[in-house]
């Protein structure tokens, strides 16, 4: 009976330091999240507290300055996007390589696994495409969240952010009362989405374009409803990422017009060399 009464109290003993570790590592969790969380809203107070600028400037101005950080790796995936294009005739043959694979499933898997090595025999990053939104989109929805809290009701600086917003909106813990923050939010979540895709015949890719745009919209209500310092961070990254599109689209349409103006000159001359070489093979006929 002791014996069965001592095993019995080291269990309830070993259980509950179980259960004590599993709270300690449950509140290490969440103070570590709550710590991350907290990272944009540091950086936004160091920045004003450095020079001074109004709240929504200070948000506005980190956001930026976070966007300008990251344009190396923008100019790694242009690199590896335009090194990525010169693969497509090989590309292309090993799709049509693969074309008679059956079930669809073995087809698609064998054309990625070819592909694959065929980009990275040539020291192609496939990936790399992707790496702006894969490293840009986490960053956005990490900052939103952070500002989110950071203007909060019960924040430490609920009293400077209900007087740190620009004149036509000092409260950046309130909803924007005309709902037009929201609408240029959505226009330019629209815009980027059109931009990004223009030129595009892949029917993937409009797909999920157009349900991205449609869940803009639908979720507008929800957007209304979040304080307009929130906005403070997403437009001007929104209006950065829409500087960057129309900035990518004029280079490119200007390396087109330069192609084209170079095959026309090679024309020009092939043609004027032609028409030389004519005339003077009649002039030595000429008795």
């Amino acid at each position: 009976m002791f014996a069965r009464t001592s095993a019995a109290a080291r269990l309830l003993r070993c259980g509950g330091a179980r259960a004590r570790a599993a709270g300690r590592s449950r509140s290490l969790s969440g103070a570590t999240e709550v710590a991350a969380l907290g990272i944009p809203a540091q950086v936004v107070v160091a920045a004003q507290a450095a020079t001074g600028a109004p709240w929504w400037l200070a948000i506005g101005g980190t956001t930026v300055a976070l966007r300008v950080g990251m344009l190396p790796l923008l100019w790694y995936q242009l690199a590896e996007t335009r090194r990525f294009g010169a693969l497509r005739p090989q590309l292309a043959a090993i799709r049509d390589e693969c074309r008679a694979i059956e079930p669809p499933s073995a087809r698609a898997a064998q054309t990625l696994l070819r592909g694959w090595r065929c980009c990275r025999a040539a020291s192609v990053q496939p990936l790399a495409i992707m790496a702006v939104p894969l490293v840009q989109i986490p960053l956005l929805i990490w900052s939103l969240v952070g500002i989110r809290r950071m203007v909060d009701a019960g924040s430490p600086l609920t009293e400077q952010m209900r007087a740190g917003g620009p004149g036509w909106q000092r409260d950046l813990t309130a909803p924007h009362a005309p709902g037009l923050l929201p609408v240029v939010s959505v226009a330019l979540i629209v815009g980027n989405l059109q931009l990004a895709t223009a030129g595009t015949r892949s029917g993937l890719f409009l797909a999920v374009r157009n349900g991205l745009q449609a869940a803009a919209v639908v979720a507008y209500p929800f957007f209304v409803a979040l304080p307009a310092g929130v906005f403070a961070c997403w437009i001007p990254n929104s209006a950065f990422s829409l500087a960057q599109h129309l900035a990518a689209a004029a280079s490119k349409a200007a390396s087109r017009a330069a192609a084209t103006t170079a095959t026309a000159t090679a024309s020009t001359a092939t043609a004027t060399a032609a028409s030389s070489a004519a005339r003077g093979s009649a002039a030595a006929k000429v008795p």
